[in-house]
């Protein structure tokens, strides 16, 4: 009767133990593994680190148009203006090609190297020509082709992972090394003879010309199906000496140039809709001061109008072919006069 007894009661614990295990091994197959659409997004915000080297392709276009009216006279009266009155209108294309790598040193850790190419193109158009307002001016200017750009370099690093009460917080330190085509020296001239209110560049820059710190913080917090990102940059720009700062024909003067510096800030929320497909939209919004030169023993000179105010709403669709590979769309409207347009990006990251 005892064996009887302790055999029941073994019986009855294995038993147990077997319900045990086949309700933990329910659990892990109905816990959904972490879908392609989801970790699209996490590595676009800096959140998600993949274990293997990352290369990611973009190719953006932004395009901006600028009318401005041009008085030369002057009012008699107090409010009769006598004299010209022109509107001048700038069409600008940026084509930017940018080629990145992703290296990760642990899970928490990943170095990052951008070299854009970029093509720039302006049309501009002012009226006055032969003395008449109703008569337009205009010249096209470029970049001479696609060139190189400023190049960046630099790291992210996770300092806190997300938990169920705390969104997770990425910092991250990129350099930017002087590679492009600066803006400083470029010449302006008049095109058309008959028309002197049309002075344009000679050429059309693609860089800034000095080095750039930029520390940064991003967020990512995720409540299904939504996630939360947001990110803040500042960009400090270190003071460089230039050959030549003039833009008069014939003319050479050297100088010193302390770009503005800038502040940016961003907000947003994506949608996971399925395993693939994920929609987002956020805002974006860059504070540049003004610029300031000097000359040799000279004081330094505030350059009026240098400062700007650059502010973007983006709607963007992520689509992820596979565990390796997704695609990024992103079109971005402006809502400030600093800001373009319009820009369309589109970005192709490749997960070795």
């Amino acid at each position: 009767m005892r064996n009887r007894f302790v055999l029941g009661l073994a019986l009855t614990a294995l038993t147990g133990l077997t319900s045990i295990e086949a309700n933990a091994a329910d659990q892990t197959l109905k816990a959904p593994p972490e879908s392609a659409s989801k970790k699209a997004i996490l590595q676009q915000n800096s959140d998600f680190f993949y274990p293997q080297l990352t290369l990611q392709s973009s190719v953006s276009y932004a395009y901006s148009d600028q009318n401005t009216l041009n008085l030369n006279g002057f009012l008699a009266l107090g409010a009769i203006f006598l004299g010209n009155i022109n509107i001048s209108k700038v069409n600008s294309s940026i084509y930017t090609f940018t080629e990145s790598a992703y290296y990760p040193i642990s899970n928490r850790l990943q170095l990052v190297f951008n070299v854009p190419i970029v093509y720039r193109q302006s049309v501009y158009q002012i009226g006055g020509a032969g003395d008449a307002s109703n008569s337009y001016s205009q010249a096209t200017v470029s970049s001479g082709g696609p060139r190189l750009g400023d190049i960046s370099f630099g790291g992210y690093y996770q300092i806190f992972k997300e938990s169920k009460n705390w969104p997770s917080l990425t910092g991250s330190l990129l350099i930017t090394a002087p590679t492009g085509i600066n803006p400083y020296g470029i010449k302006v001239y008049q095109p058309d003879a008959n028309n002197s209110n049309l002075t344009v560049p000679t050429s059309l820059p693609t860089g800034n010309g000095v080095w750039t710190l930029t520390p940064g913080l991003s967020f990512v917090a995720t409540s299904d199906p939504a996630i939360f990102f947001g990110s803040v940059s500042y960009y400090y720009n270190l003071n460089k000496n230039f050959p030549d700062i003039s833009t008069t024909m014939g003319e050479i003067q050297p100088g010193e140039v302390a770009l503005g510096n800038a502040f940016q800030y961003s907000l947003g929320v994506a949608f996971a809709l399925n395993d693939r497909l994920s929609l987002s939209t956020s805002f974006a919004d860059r504070i540049q001061s003004d610029t300031q030169i000097r000359t040799p023993g000279g004081p330094w000179t505030t350059l009026v109008g240098s400062g700007a105010n650059v502010a973007i709403a983006n709607v963007g669709m992520t689509y992820a072919f596979n565990s390796k590979t997704s695609l990024i769309m992103n079109l971005g409207a402006g809502i400030t006069s600093s800001a373009p347009s319009f820009q369309l990006t589109a970005t192709i990251p490749y997960n070795f």
